[in-house]
């Protein structure tokens, strides 16, 4: 009950496939006409997630894009950035309609005051000692000596925090 073996295909149909396959993925597919029978196209986020479309089908960054999305899905950021972009689009959209100068210098001022003030400054000094700091700290205390002194010190520390009985 074996299967009967196939003969390998000439290598002039495996080219033949492959030139295809090529031929295929580099022609555009054909452009539906519009429905409402707009000339200027469609608008960026359908133009988006076209390219977005045109990209999954290339066979080696589909894979790409599957992991990145699913690393999305997970990401604990994502239910704050759904938010943001819903009170954007309710609350600030319709304010740069009417006021897009407005929304410019409010947004410029901001970003002037975070380059003028430097914030971030005292906060990454801050991390960067703590990042050290820690590290040598983890450092010291995989050393024996460090591990039998910090057990003295924490049984003593029990000894002066237990009351003595008296006789």
């Amino acid at each position: 009950m074996s299967k009967p073996t196939r003969s390998p295909l000439p290598a002039e149909i495996r080219l033949q496939q492959s030139r295809e396959r090529i031929r295929l993925w580099l022609t555009p597919p054909d452009e539906a006409p519009d429905e409402e029978g707009e000339s200027s196209g469609p608008a960026l986020p359908e133009q988006l997630q076209a390219w977005m479309r045109e990209l999954r089908e290339h066979p080696i960054l589909s894979s790409t894009f599957n992991a990145l999305q699913g690393w999305w899905e997970s990401h604990p950021w994502r239910p704050a950035t759904h938010l943001a972009s819903g009170l954007v689009r309710e609350a600030l959209q319709p304010l740069a309609k009417k006021h897009p100068l407005g929304l410019v210098l409010v947004a410029a001022a901001i970003g002037g005051s975070l380059v003028w003030f430097r914030p971030g400054r005292g906060l990454v000094k801050s991390l960067l000692i703590k990042g050290v700091v820690s590290q040598s700290v983890l450092g010291l205390a995989k050393q024996p000596f460090v591990g039998t002194l910090a057990n003295s010190v924490i049984t003593w520390m029990h000894q002066l925090s237990t009351p003595r009985q008296q006789p």
